[in-house]
């Protein structure tokens, strides 16, 4: 599996991510420029200063986009793999899909390993106030 696989990235969301987040870099250098001329220095009014900052925005937005593309990919993979897991994972899926295997012997004894997949799900019909209205009648 190769990590720089370009399959799968999504860039249009990347790209807006970027675009706010350099906007809002550059919105704070020059808030903390006016703000704080004698600590925060940034030399804004010759033009090589300006031509400096762009540059370095436009580079950071490059990085930053595909740093977010390949972030939100593999974050993605992630949550479909948790998903995948947490659907095959339900209690009694297995237990189900075991019982008519074709390789499983028919024991009287469950696996040590499969003893909580054999647990069936909550029953929503059986709670205490029931129970207790059946005792009253």
């Amino acid at each position: 599996m190769k990590f720089f696989n370009p399959e799968g990235l999504e860039w249009r969301p990347a790209f807006k991510r970027a675009t706010f987040l350099v906007a809002f870099w550059l919105l704070s250098l020059y808030v903390l420029n006016v703000a704080f001329p004698e600590t925060f220095v940034l030399s804004f009014d010759s033009t090589a200063g300006i031509v400096s900052m762009l540059v370095n925005a436009v580079l950071f937005f490059f990085f930053f986009a595909v740093f977010t593309a390949f972030t939100e990919r593999s974050k993605k993979r992630r949550a479909a793999e948790l998903k995948a897991q947490q659907k095959g994972a339900k209690p009694g899926a297995k237990a189900r899909t075991n019982a008519g295997s074709p390789t499983g012997a028919d024991d009287d004894e469950p696996d040590p390993e499969n003893l909580e997949n054999l647990r069936g799900r909550h029953n929503p019909n059986t709670s205490r106030r029931k129970a207790s209205r059946r005792r009253r009648r």
